[in-house]
This record gives structure tokens, sequence and C-alpha cells, in this order.
């Protein structure tokens, strides 16, 4: 006997800004659970829906998520309590943590919720990555710079790009750049280098910390760095990318939703796999009463096509839209969309 379509509705979705399609088919999972499969669900996010997801989340707590909304819309922004980077004591104090803010991630209204949730993820991540690209510092010339940052002056740089080719810096040894990275105040030691038979040198990384540092946790792993070449320019961003690797793969781990580590490396990828295949059948399989079938796809064709619809952008008249018209010119595409 199938579940009734009201009992459904409610029960997923009410404080979630989601609700099922009208005649919507539900899917029965191997443990016995009903549910409406999230493509067969409208959504109408506001400030309080994405409030109440949000505090499902959990993660660590000097990275605060934020939801608020303008003028634009409902929007998620990260906050980060830390240290000052560049300056970090006071007279030999330690000065009280910042709380500063990265970027504003919007929401649509028919944003599905999974796809909030990996928007806060994604927002966590970038978030960590603008930290972590700060904490990476190189001696050089006397002096310790972060060129590896973000707060570089990109259109100045674009317009000098011969003094940025590669190969402008002269050849050191593979332990004389490695010394020069630094990482939260802390150092790097090769700990052991391979040459796999394509060429391909694989060095392991171990991190030093600078006493009472409060380095990130995620760093305490060894740093595997995978490079083609050995210049003091492919090191540096090999070891930049290791980093960001284990920063990623740490929020992997810890960020979850209502107790569930969604990207965490111990859900068994065919275990998703087959929940996925359960859950994208065809709906006129699913659904057993033909006029349920007849009305439910015409509402679920509707559906898809209005919300693609609102994610077409509006071009401005102007070069700009000129151009891009100019590039897109001669495509037909299969769901309809002019620009």
């Amino acid at each position: 006997m199938m579940p009734d379509q009201s009992v459904i509705t409610d029960r997923f979705c009410l404080n979630h800004g989601e609700h099922a399609i009208d005649n919507a088919p539900t899917v029965r999972l191997r443990n016995g659970v009903d549910c409406v499969p999230q493509h067969f669900l409208r959504y109408a996010h506001t400030r309080v829906s994405v409030e109440r997801l949000v505090m499902k989340i959990d993660y660590d707590r000097a990275y605060p998520i934020f939801v608020s909304e303008d003028a634009g819309g409902v929007y998620v922004q990260i906050g980060i309590i830390g240290r000052d980077n560049y300056t970090s004591l006071r007279n030999g104090i330690a000065k009280n943590p910042k709380l500063v803010f990265g970027r504003r991630w919007r929401v649509e209204p028919n944003l599905p919720t999974s796809e909030i949730l990996q928007t806060v993820c994604l927002a966590l991540k970038k978030a960590r990555e603008h930290e972590m690209r700060e904490l990476f510092k190189v001696a050089h010339k006397g002096r310790t710079t972060t060129p590896m940052s973000n707060h570089h002056d990109l259109p100045l740089m674009a317009r000098n790009t011969e003094l940025l080719h590669a190969g402008t810096t002269k050849v050191v040894s593979l332990d004389c750049i490695i010394s020069r990275a630094l990482f939260d105040g802390g150092h790097f030691e090769l700990a052991d280098v391979e040459t796999t038979r394509s060429g391909v040198t694989v060095l392991e990384l171990i991190y030093v910390a600078k006493r009472d540092a409060g380095n990130p946790p995620h760093i305490n792993a060894p740093l595997i760095v995978t490079l083609k070449a050995l210049s003091p320019s492919a090191v540096l961003h090999g070891m930049m990318d290791a980093i960001l690797q284990l920063s990623d793969a740490y929020v992997d781990e810890n960020f979850a939703f209502e107790g569930f580590a969604r990207f965490s490396r111990s859900v068994d990828v065919l275990a998703i796999a087959d929940l996925s295949a359960a859950l994208r059948r065809d709906p006129a399989t699913l659904t057993r009463a033909q006029k349920d079938k007849a009305a439910f796809a015409k509402t679920y064709a509707q559906e898809k096509y209005d919300t693609d619809n609102t994610r077409v952008p509006v071009l401005h008249s102007g070069p700009y839209a000129d151009a891009l018209r100019a590039k897109l010119a001669g495509y037909t595409f299969a769901n309809g969309v002019k620009v």
C-alpha cells in the first residue's frame, strides 16, 4: 500500500522551503523508508528556511555560518575567527581574535535544499583556502612574502607579464626551496623523495609547527607533493596544492548535516550509487494510477521548464552583450535557451 501523499509532503519539507509536486511518486528505500526524490520537489526557500537548514550543520566553531538577506535576496557568508595573519602580537601580548567575513554566496529561492548545503560546504572550503594561502609564506630577498595569497593586483600583473614569466628566477636546490617555505610560522622538512618510471617526483614533507602557533588541525598529516618539474615555482605550487588538498579533506570529514558527514571518505561510493539508482528511476514506473501518471508528467515537465527559465541571465545592451552573443552565435540549444 502506497503512503498517503499529504503525509509524505508534510513530513518532508515544511521547515525547509520545499514541498512535493502534485501527484509526485514516492520511492520506498531498502530500509523501508518512503521518500519523495528531490527532483520531484518544488523549492521556495527563504531566509528563515535557510537558517533552519544551517542550524542543522555541524562544523568548526571558528568558522561560523551567517545567513542574511539584502535587496539581492538571501545569502550565506562564512565568518572566520582567528588572529591577524600579519600582526599577531602587540607589545608581546597576543591580541583578541578577529572576526572577518568571506564573500557572499547567493541562495536562489528555487535552489534544491541539497545544493544549498553543498554551497555552504564550498563556501567553507573557499574561506579556509583564503586563510591557507595567506598562511603560506616564502622567504625571498630578505623578506617574508605571500605569493600564493589572493590579494595581488591581477590587472597590474596582466599588464606587466614580462616580469612574471616562468623561468625568470634562478634555479636553486630542492632542499633550499623547501627551506624557504613557511606555513603559520612553522617550516617543512623533506622526509622522503621518490621518482616514478614516468618521471614524476613525489615528495613527502613533514610540517614542523611553531611552538604555540595554534596551527590548523589538517596540517598535522604528512604533505604529499607530486611534481612533474623541479623548478622553484613548481615545488612551491605543489606544496600549496598539497596544503589545500588537506584543507579540503578536513572539511569533507568534518562538515555534517544532521550528524551525517556526506562528503566523508567513510561514505561508501557504491552505496550512494545504489541509492541514486533507486531514486532516479523513470517516474512513470513509480506512479501507479494512470490518471496520476498523466497529471504528474504534465506538471513535472512544466516545473522543469519554469525552473530552467529562472536561471537564464538577462543581458543588457552594450559591447559586452554583443561580444557574448557573437561567441554563442550558431548554437541551437536543446533546452531552447536564448540569450
